[in-house]
């Protein structure tokens, strides 16, 4: 749940509190885009990281580019984390990096200033990894699928996806193909 500072306009005073819909998420795969929700209120990037098929309900389907509305999908009861580029939480949904989270790796990880090729996307933001983890082996195989990618500009085809949110995605590491770092001062 947040709080956010209300207009008082013509309104008076007040707060109005928005609620965040847990597993509700948008995946980005070389077909398209799938805007689902996860059955069972578990977290998106805890249920990716099964790496098993996740259950979803309500999927819609349409481009990346969103050049097309999203259209009902109901043939789409689950989803492969391996065939996912990339995943954010759609505009109602839970980060996909908590709070509390993204303040403790700021603290004890070191920045990087990071480009990353995941077919056929070209992702560009903040990486923040252990200070033993070498940013240029991203593209072999780890013990995380998924990687945050904090303040994140995502392109296809040259074009910027509009609604990728400020904070973070997760980019799944078996489509990274080509990875640039540099360390942040």
């Amino acid at each position: 749940m947040a709080v956010s500072a209300f207009d008082p306009g013509a309104w008076g005073t007040g707060i109005v509190v928005t609620r965040k819909r847990p597993g509700h998420f948008v995946a980005l795969t070389e077909d398209g885009r799938i805007d689902a929700m996860l059955q069972g209120g578990v977290k998106v990037a805890d249920a990716l990281e099964k790496r098993a098929a996740i259950s979803v309900n309500n999927a819609q389907r349409g481009p990346n580019d969103l050049s097309a509305p999203l259209a009902p999908a109901p043939g789409v009861k689950s989803v492969d984390p391996y065939d996912i580029a990339i995943v954010m939480p759609a505009q109602d949904g839970e980060p996909v990096v908590s709070d509390a989270d993204r303040d403790a790796w700021s603290k004890f990880r070191v920045a990087y200033d990071v480009t990353l090729e995941a077919t056929p996307f070209r992702v560009s933001g903040v990486l923040l990894l252990l200070p033993s983890q070498d940013p240029l082996s991203l593209t072999e195989r780890g013990t995380e699928l998924f990687l945050p990618v904090f303040a994140p500009v995502v392109q296809v085809d040259a074009a910027t996806i509009k609604d990728t949110p400020r904070d973070a995605i997760l980019v799944n590491r078996s489509h990274m193909r080509k990875v640039n770092t540099t360390k942040r001062r």
